[in-house]
């Protein structure tokens, strides 16, 4: 009886990829490639960083990873695990750094019946 093996690639979300390992391999078929598994190395990394940004930092990774991902440079999960950590790091930030005067409420909209509405046509 032979035992299966899962991949050890370590996603960057900090999770174990669940499909098959190849046989004799380690990995599975999507991260038997070295430059694939590069890729989820740099994500990953990318992910650790977050939380010690600034503000500004968290900006610049945020508009290139938009960039990396509208090229088609980086797969859609390893863009949605640092946007993941890019938000929990600026509602850090946001709690950290405002004045405690200020009130989060949403606004309020004194004109929001002045748009455009629909009239019956004569």
């Amino acid at each position: 009886m032979s035992k299966v093996r899962l991949c050890a690639q370590i996603l960057p979300t900090g999770s174990q990829c669940t499909q098959f390992a190849l046989r004799g391999k380690p990995f599975c078929r999507n991260h038997a490639d070295q430059n694939r598994r590069a890729l989820t190395a740099a994500s990953c990394q990318i992910v650790g960083m977050v939380p010690r940004m600034n503000l500004f930092e968290v900006a610049l990774t945020l508009y290139n990873t938009v960039f990396e991902l509208r090229g088609k440079y980086m797969p859609p999960l390893h863009a949605y695990a640092i946007f993941e950590a890019a938000l929990h790091r600026l509602d850090q930030i946001l709690v950290m750094e405002a004045p405690p005067h200020l009130d989060f409420a949403p606004p309020t909209k004194p004109n929001a019946n002045n748009g455009l509405h629909t009239a019956p046509m004569k």
